[in-house]
């Protein structure tokens, strides 16, 4: 599932006078991608709401119920770095359409599934359909991470970002879950048809980009010009993370978050019931609108050190609330809303600061080491979850959540001094 925005790699110069005007508006290929991701997304919306709905029709176990999380999430543990290299030697607008076009596939094969839900195919055709497409997923993201610096100047970034999360936040996760919810009611087939179909039109929009004439480098690469092992490639954008204290420390940071959000997460539809459950992640997105709509003015007036302090400080504490508050759904959509809006508040600063700092030419190894780490931890959350949910109930992965973020929160400190606005 594409949850950014899609792009090919960086464009030569005199395509870049195009694509950057100079009266600072973000152009044609801007709007093109920004629709093709804010389409892609209303079905990603659709879809993560109606797949757990689909599973509880066939166990009320949180165990197997959060294995689905784990499926669907672990080819960003095994598969990121991998494809951080595959992207920076490919054209990227070619490879994103055929990531595309696998998810699409994938979805059908979802629906196919859920025409006949008694036919014996189980979970373990889901988990099987969970995992093929993430795999589709995570080479669609890598492929897309070097588009905004090419399309968007740097002076924009922040602002460029701020749309376009703001996009994902009503698209995914507030109309999205509750249309994935109607549709699920209506007929459990539906939602995956719709889900297709966006990423069918995401794909006729991505192909409308105009194609590169050059290498992600910017240089046409000679027929004879030896190619690197792609081992060396992942190394390369690995060590440079690793290397720079400041992104190696938002990326911990995140990776927290992650492993702490998706161990509430995974079980959700079972804490608040599946009655409330795609409602709920609508009336909570709310938050993550307005904290995308807020970023531009926001980092602008505060600055992004301050930013990423102030929400990392807050998201802990909504975690805990949860579950020491929950499951009373407002309670919930509640906390869920200042989590959400935190969060997109964090990834304006965060992600333009990556874009700002990082050489273009190692911009999609060095963002899928960080989603490597950051998404990977999602599987290892789902499934940490998963079982402490079974043990000690539903409400204890958000408190051992709110904790481990808090703790980490306060580890980072120091090295978020290091932050230059």
């Amino acid at each position: 599932m594409t949850s950014v925005s899609l792009r090919p790699s960086a464009p030569p110069p005199s395509r870049q006078a195009d694509a950057r005007p100079a009266t600072g508006k973000l152009g044609r290929d801007w709007h093109l991608l920004f629709t093709a991701g804010a389409i892609s997304v209303l079905g990603d919306g659709v879809f993560v709401a109606a797949l757990p709905l689909l599973a509880a029709g066939y166990t009320r176990d949180p165990r197997l119920i959060s294995g689905l999380t784990v499926a669907g999430t672990l080819p960003w543990l095994v598969f990121s770095l991998q494809a951080g290299a595959i992207a920076d030697r490919s054209e990227s607008r070619k490879l994103s359409i055929h990531a595309q076009g696998w998810q699409l596939l994938c979805v059908v094969f979802v629906g196919l599934l859920a025409l006949d839900r008694g036919a014996g195919w189980g979970l373990g055709a889901l988990y099987a359909s969970a995992f093929g497409l993430g795999m589709a997923a995570v080479l669609a993201k890598s492929a897309s991470q070097p588009l905004m610096t090419s399309v968007v100047p740097r002076e924009h970034l922040v602002s460029a970002n701020g749309r376009l999360f703001t996009a994902q936040s009503i698209a995914k996760d507030f109309a999205g879950p509750a249309l994935g919810a109607v549709l699920f009611a209506l007929a459990p087939t539906l939602p995956f048809w719709v889900d297709a179909a966006t990423f069918a039109v995401s794909m006729l929009l991505i192909a409308r980009l105009p194609g590169p004439a050059t290498s992600p480098a910017g240089t046409v690469p000679a027929a004879d010009a030896p190619r690197r092992r792609l081992r060396a490639d992942v190394a390369e954008g690995l060590t440079w993370l690793r290397r720079h204290r400041l992104l190696r420390t938002t990326t911990m940071l995140s990776a927290v978050a992650n492993f702490a959000n998706t161990m509430g997460y995974a079980t959700l539809v079972l804490y608040v019931g599946t009655h409330r459950y795609g409602l709920l992640l609508s009336i909570a997105a709310i938050g993550g609108i307005v904290g995308g709509l807020t970023s531009r003015r926001a980092v602008a007036r505060l600055g992004g050190h301050t930013v990423v302090r102030l929400t990392t400080s807050v998201t802990p504490l909504a975690g805990l609330g949860i579950g020491l508050f929950g499951p009373n759904p407002v309670i919930v959509a509640v906390l869920l809303g200042v989590g959400s809006m935190s969060a997109s508040l964090w990834n304006v600063a965060v992600v333009s600061q990556r874009q700002r700092l990082v050489p273009k030419h190692l911009l999609a190894r060095v963002s899928s080491a960080g989603i490597m780490v950051v998404w990977g931890m999602q599987p290892l959350g789902a499934l940490a979850g998963g079982l402490i949910a079974g043990w000690y109930g539903l409400a204890t992965p958000w408190v051992v959540g709110g904790v481990l973020r808090l703790a980490a929160s306060v580890l980072a400190i120091r090295p978020l001094r290091e932050w230059q606005d």
